[in-house]
């Protein structure tokens, strides 16, 4: 969103400073053009004025010398001559030498003037020997003088409206001023000859009319206030009525045979004396108007050129405000939008965090807990608001489940307790109806099955009892962590399979003895499970800084890397029911086992051992261990003081004393006890397990000689299940679905 705004801002700031530098290289060329005119038509403009009016006095000379070559009349001609070629000289110089370049402006124009005048020179000598028609050689000054108006119209065309209008007048004035000069050759000539042709006399018509149209509609209506009163004053003069009555009288005059006047009027007589001043007058109108244009174009070049100046800098300042307020606009938005970004992470950060101790009881305060909108007033608060609103709504309904999951566990809870109760009650009545018949080896057999279902479905409910979150019955005395193990082994349908090397002197706090008993005692069960029949289950310890941990290793075909690796995450993080639901297969030994570590921060974790198996590591933090307690002493059983106990039969078909079966006693009436948590499945199998526990932690068992008070079929080894192989019993695929759905 930053990149794209800032696109945006860089986009119309530039095309911004695009368009003002446009229309200032417009506006600069503008002026620049109309200074161009103004130096071109100052020098060669001025420079050409006066070899305008010389061209003009020399083709009449020409033209009177061509009619009367006179000594007088080729005086007259080689003394104007003098004065067009020092004019030519000034206007070659001041054109082409003082006239910078970059200024020379319609310079094709200069060009085609400088052609004509380099023909001067043919057409003089043409005069001079009266080679050709008069008409020829007078005709070539026409042509010069029109190539220099050309040049002055086109000038005329400025890039400014105002000032092509007042152009209009100066170039009316030099067409009206050639007119007049080409009836002045005309009359002159034909006062040298004594008369004037049909020709000559047509093209006096055509100069009168082109003067007066330019006089009528270009020159008085065009005309600035000071030279048009000049021009009126001139119109108003006895000299201009004089040329208008000898024009008169010129066209009136009666024409003989093909058209040509040869009797001239009298009034020519009087056209020197009106055409001498008027010429002047005109002369001088025509400076006046040319230098007056001139000065008027480079008046407006420095108005457009200071136009400009302002134009870019206000534009530039603008442009520059408009820049900062679109910057303002974009650290404006992109702030707006930084601080909800921060407050999504935020969010998302510790969202996870507050439904967790949602999850686990605590009251969390929505407004307390969450970042609540800024209170600014624009497009973003809304958003603000509306993620604030489902961030308490979504904590909310993490409230609100919880509070049915704590309903459900207790609810579970409740229903288990019972259920276990009543389980209880039926393995005690088993217990009694053993002693009855202990004489009836039959009826003590179908006992002790009953019996292993029941403590079956122990073993479940008191997992289920874990799992709703439930706290036991605790022990109100450490246990050392040998005999935990010992216990944890005679929990198991095959104690003396299970190997206690544990020699450490670790004891277990009495808050946490019953879950450590719990998860160590599915631990193992599950590594007899998974191991040959006829392979032993090593328990060990390793003694670490952050606490002690007991390894567990049985000697099975492992799991596959993927298949330790979803065990693993099940026990660092306990599923919920949704979970257990989804999986509907009944097992529930990893979500138990991860239950009971999270409640005592204890770290379970599953590896392959050396042997190919899988080894259970549970580290005990100090947090669950306690010291030692003092000693006390403790009653002495002889074997003479215990019962005649029935033999009831294994799975295998052997036998074992019935006093060996599980059995809960009851606490007597207002006598306080340690509760028994542990049920061991062989009394003296169990004694003879590994290690003796601590002094200290219960009473001593008799001590029996291996092999001597056993029943003679427990004497004999346990035979071996037919067709057992321990290299093919189970598939490694077999062993990590079991384990993957414990």
């Amino acid at each position: 969103m930053r990149a794209r705004l800032v696109v945006v801002a860089t986009v119309a700031v530039t095309a911004l400073v695009v368009l003002v530098a446009v229309g200032a290289a417009r506006d600069w060329e503008q002026q620049a053009a109309l200074r161009a005119d103004s130096a071109t038509g100052e020098l060669g403009g001025e420079a050409s004025l006066p070899l305008f009016v010389g061209a003009q006095a020399e083709r009449r000379l020409t033209a009177v010398y061509l009619a009367d070559p006179t000594k007088a009349n080729r005086a007259a001609l080689e003394k104007q001559r003098l004065v067009t070629d020092r004019r030519i000289s000034s206007f070659r110089h001041l054109s082409g030498s003082e006239l910078e370049v970059s200024e020379r402006h319609k310079w094709e124009y200069v060009l085609r003037v400088y052609d004509k005048l380099d023909a001067l020179a043919d057409v003089r000598q043409r005069a001079d020997t009266r080679v050709g028609p008069a008409g020829e050689v007078t005709g070539y000054y026409s042509e010069l003088l029109v190539t220099m108006i050309e040049f002055y119209q086109a000038l005329s065309v400025m890039d400014d409206a105002q000032l092509t209008a007042e152009t209009r007048a100066l170039v009316g004035l030099f067409w009206a001023s050639e007119g007049l000069s080409q009836q002045d050759m005309l009359i002159a000539q034909a006062r040298a000859k004594g008369r004037i042709s049909a020709g000559e006399r047509v093209a006096f018509a055509q100069a009168y009319g082109t003067q007066r149209v330019m006089y009528e509609r270009w020159i008085a209506p065009y005309l600035p206030a000071p030279d048009k009163a000049a021009y009126e004053r001139i119109v108003a003069g006895d000299a201009w009525k004089t040329k208008e009555k000898v024009e008169e009288a010129l066209i009136a005059a009666p024409a003989g045979n093909g058209g040509a006047v040869e009797e001239l009027p009298h009034e020519l007589e009087r056209w020197d004396g009106s055409y001498g001043p008027l010429a002047q007058q005109l002369g001088a109108l025509n400076l006046a108007r040319t230098q007056g244009l001139l000065a008027h174009g480079y008046e407006r070049a420095d108005e457009i050129r200071d136009q400009v100046v302002w134009q870019i800098a206000l534009s530039l300042t603008a442009v520059m405000l408009i820049a900062f307020l679109i910057i303002g606009v974009i650290r404006s938005v992109t702030g707006r939008l930084g601080a909800m970004q921060r407050l999504a992470e935020d969010t998302a950060e510790r969202l996870p965090e507050l439904v967790g101790r949602v999850q686990q009881g605590h009251h969390v305060v929505a407004a307390d807990e969450i970042p609540q909108p800024s209170g600014r007033r624009d497009e973003f608060t809304g958003v603000e608001r509306g993620l604030a609103t489902a961030l308490a709504m979504t904590i909310e309904m993490a409230a609100r489940q919880a509070a049915d999951r704590r309903g459900f566990s207790d609810f579970a809870a409740a229903t288990t307790a019972r259920a276990l109760n009543l389980v209880n009650g039926q393995l005690d009545t088993l217990g009694r109806l053993q002693l009855k018949y202990q004489q009836d080896a039959a009826v003590v057999g179908d006992l002790i099955d009953v019996d292993h279902l029941g403590n079956q479905a122990r073993r479940h409910l008191d997992n289920l009892l874990s799992l709703a979150g439930a706290v036991q019955q605790t022990y109100t005395e450490p246990k050392s962590l040998a005999a935990l193990v010992q216990d944890a082994a005679a929990e198991t349908h095959a104690p003396t399979r299970v190997k206690n090397k544990i020699s450490a002197n670790v004891w277990i706090g009495p808050g946490a003895v019953n879950d450590v008993l719990h998860v160590i005692s599915a631990l193992v069960d599950n590594a007899l499970a998974f191991s040959p029949p006829d392979a032993d289950v090593r328990v060990s310890h390793v003694t670490a800084v952050n606490g002690t941990a007991v390894e567990i290793e049985d000697r099975g075909k492992g799991m596959t890397p993927e298949a330790y690796a979803r065990a693993n995450g099940i026990l660092s993080n306990p599923p919920t029911f949704e979970t257990i639901a989804r999986k509907r297969d009944g097992r529930l030994g990893l979500f138990v086992v991860a239950s009971l570590a999270r409640r005592h921060h204890l770290l379970v974790s599953l590896r392959r051992s050396d042997y190919g198996g899988t080894t259970a590591v549970v580290l005990l933090p100090h947090t669950v261990q306690c010291p030692q307690p003092t000693q006390r002493p403790t009653p002495v059983v002889t074997p003479a003081a215990l019962p005649a106990q029935p033999l009831r039969a294994t799975p295998s078909g052997q036998s074992v004393p019935a006093q060996q079966l599980p059995r809960r006693l009851p606490t007597p009436s207002g006598e306080q006890r340690t509760p028994l948590p542990v049920r061991t499945n062989t009394g003296s199998a169990a004694a003879a397990t590994g290690p003796v526990p601590e002094a200290g932690d219960a009473p001593s068992l008799p001590k029996r000689r291996p092999q001597t008070h056993m029943a003679p079929q427990l004497a004999e080894p346990a035979p071996t299940r037919p067709g057992y192989d321990p290299a093919g019993d189970r598939s490694p695929e077999e062993v990590a679905a079991t384990w993957g759905t414990w």
